[in-house]
């Protein structure tokens, strides 16, 4: 596997406008043998990585999604990740980037890297991220010395500083950035090619910006519970028809938001029926451009949670999960909400995608914008010919992913 050097944001823009004319909605069969080629050249690769295994949960549960993990001991963060699909292969492919994603943002140049005071960048940098702060901090964060990177923002297309803390995964005890911002992998992606990458980063930001939005104001940003009875997307309904198989029970919630983007919260719990593994429900989000691939996400991501409990090897999964005895009567009552069609509404109607390429960047950083962004700044992290492979943050203040 060959590691190219990581674009200069001077050429970034070049490198994405070659990018999106070179992107196109893949057949099936195209995609397969891409994700195929990337799993096979990676899994070669591990070592130059630390990643020492790659395996399968998937018959843990009986869910019908395929989850796969990554372990890289030496990480600076979690050492387990994990992936998610429709086949095993899929899965494999999720779960190796995401491993990529942490090992990119551990080992950032420090040629690129520059420390200052927020205060002497100028108003408008300092007003840029005032608002994306830990909840509480002292206010005289400006007036720390702060690590900061270069990223490319898609909205005004020029160079802006980033801080490092939002960037980097240097997850360490003691940390080497000031308790200033929330430390955290939200627009952290990797891709098969730079768009499909931003992509991928933008509508986790979105996602968790809204369901965010939805805890902090729930009278203002409501979630809707939805019919799963009234899902007809292929996507989705393929899924739902596989966990009700399974004798797991689904909830479904719209999170409304100021943006157009449809985004899902998701619940899967087992039934009476089902032989006990994970009795709490697992969470998931989603959100993309259709309905059906935003809530398909969700599903796929609430059924890999309770893999995830079962398999018990995430660090970020502590005891509080696993009690000695769950409230069994609680359990039986949500389970009964959730099978019951009272103050639900209708699965909304299915829409166009923008295509590939320009476009869906266009969208979604329109998006962005209605969500509140005001800049959406592009970290390229990691860059691979062979295979094509393309690791970057994103970053969109004030836009916040926590309470």
């Amino acid at each position: 596997m060959t590691a190219g050097l990581v674009p200069s944001l001077d050429l970034l823009p070049d490198h994405l406008d070659r990018d999106c004319a070179g992107a196109s909605d893949l057949g099936e069969e195209e995609q397969e043998r891409r994700t195929q080629s990337l799993v096979e050249t990676v899994f070669a690769a591990r070592r130059q990585f630390g990643i020492t295994r790659l395996g399968s949960l998937t018959r843990l549960d009986q869910g019908g999604i395929a989850v796969a993990q990554a372990v890289r001991p030496l990480s600076l963060s979690n050492a387990v990740s994990q992936g998610k699909g429709r086949r095993l292969i899929d899965a494999a492919a999720s779960a190796l980037m995401e491993s990529l994603e942490t090992w990119a943002a551990e080992r950032i140049d420090p040629g690129r890297i520059t420390t200052a005071r927020a205060c002497d960048l100028g108003d408008e940098i300092r007003s840029l991220y005032a608002d994306a702060i830990v909840h509480g901090f002292d206010v005289g964060w400006d007036r720390l010395p702060l690590t900061w990177i270069d990223g490319y923002d898609l909205f005004t297309r020029t160079i802006r500083p980033v801080p490092l803390a939002l960037v980097d995964t240097v997850y360490t005890y003691p940390s080497p950035h000031p308790v200033a911002f929330p430390r955290t992998t939200t627009g952290l992606a990797a891709a098969q090619n730079l768009p499909a990458a931003i992509l991928h980063a933008a509508f986790e930001i979105i996602e968790r910006a809204s369901v965010a939005a939805a805890e902090r104001n729930p009278q203002r940003h409501r979630e809707w519970r939805i019919d799963a009875a009234s899902v007809a997307g292929p996507r989705a309904s393929a899924i739902l028809a596989s966990l009700a198989q399974a004798d797991l029970i689904t909830g479904i919630w719209q999170v409304t938001a100021g943006h157009g983007l449809p985004v899902y919260r998701c619940q899967v719990i087992e039934g009476e029926r089902h032989r006990e593994i994970a009795p709490l429900p697992g969470v998931g989000f989603g959100c993309d451009f259709t309905p059906d691939r935003a809530l398909a996400k969700a599903l796929a991501e609430a059924a890999q949670a309770r893999l995830t409990a079962v398999a018990g090897a995430r660090e970020d999964l502590t005891r509080s999960a696993y009690p000695r005895e769950p409230d069994r009567a609680q359990l039986a009552q949500w389970r009964d909400e959730l099978r019951s069609p009272a103050a639900t509404l209708p699965m909304p109607a299915g829409r166009e995608a923008p295509a590939s390429g320009a476009p869906a960047l266009a969208a979604v950083a329109a998006t962005l914008k209605d969500a509140g962004a005001a800049a959406a700044l592009v970290v390229p992290l990691f860059s691979t010919d062979i295979p094509k492979l393309e690791v970057v943050r994103l970053v969109a203040p004030p836009l916040r992913h926590f309470n």
